[in-house]
């Protein structure tokens, strides 16, 4: 049955019905759903590999070097990645975005939300307070997923408009060569930027572990990857890459440059 005819709507489509409103704004979520979740599950692959390609730098600057020159020249894949990554960030960003509170007064709420999870207990017993709750796993990750996600959306962008300038051109500096090397990379780190780099790569780790493990439930909660096997790799991947970044980035500021070595 996919019309329902009565004497006031001779022509009133069901809900089950392809051509009903509940039926087109379901499709359009589930959509919306697979292009923000396909696009974070890239971007989320991208950002462990680049963490790894970039804490070469533990083994020194020439390892550095032979990682930056094996993808720029014996496999050209910097300057299209640069740009396909770019698109894939952007589109990312559209589609999530709308999970995001857009008036004021809702984000208001949600950091009011937020602080109240995190003063209350285990139970629901919230003596002192007008709505009950508790400390909830799932909404304090997607809380922080959204605040992650605004630091990324600003430093990220910066980041990767700078690296796409320094893949495709000289930036203005006599004598410099487009491309990546440690010695730019260094440099960069060394003129202040770590303060920037630090943020992004704290920001990023904690988005994209959120993300996977918001995805694997999403996904695979009534398989054999249930929500405990998704809290391990979702730990696993938030501290792993927390500890490499900051090494990372402690290496390309030189004290521990070639550590690994």
């Amino acid at each position: 049955m996919t019309t329902i005819k009565t004497k006031l709507y001779p022509e009133a489509a069901s809900r089950r019905s392809r051509e009903s409103d509940a039926y087109r704004i379901a499709r359009r979520a589930i959509w919306e759903e697979w292009i923000s979740g396909l696009t974070g599950a890239i971007l989320a692959i991208f950002i462990c590999v680049h963490l790894l390609f970039e804490s070469s730098i533990l083994f020194g600057r020439e390892a550095y070097d032979v990682v930056a020159g094996l993808l720029e020249k014996t496999l050209p894949l910097a300057q299209p990645l640069v740009i396909i990554i770019m698109t894939i960030f952007f589109v990312h960003f559209i589609w999530a975005s709308r999970k995001i509170p857009g008036k004021l007064r809702e984000r208001k709420r949600m950091m009011e939300l937020g602080l109240s999870i995190k003063k209350s207990k285990r139970r629901w017993t919230q003596p002192k307070s007008d709505v009950r709750l508790r400390n909830h796993f799932e909404t304090s990750l997607w809380i922080w997923q959204v605040r992650t996600g605004m630091i990324v959306l600003a430093t990220g962008a910066f980041h990767l408009v700078l690296v796409a300038w320094n893949i495709f051109s000289d930036m203005g500096i006599p004598g410099q060569e487009p491309g990546l090397s440690a010695d730019i990379a260094a440099s960069r780190v060394e003129s202040g930027l770590w303060i920037l780099y630090t943020i992004l790569m704290i920001a990023a780790v904690f988005h994209m572990s959120i993300g996977v493990y918001r995805l694997s439930v999403k996904w695979f909660a009534n398989t054999w990857f249930g929500r405990k096997a998704a809290k391990v790799v979702f730990y696993f991947l938030l501290w792993f890459f927390i500890i490499l970044g900051a090494a990372t980035v402690v290496g390309l500021a030189g004290p521990w440059e070639g550590v690994l070595l």
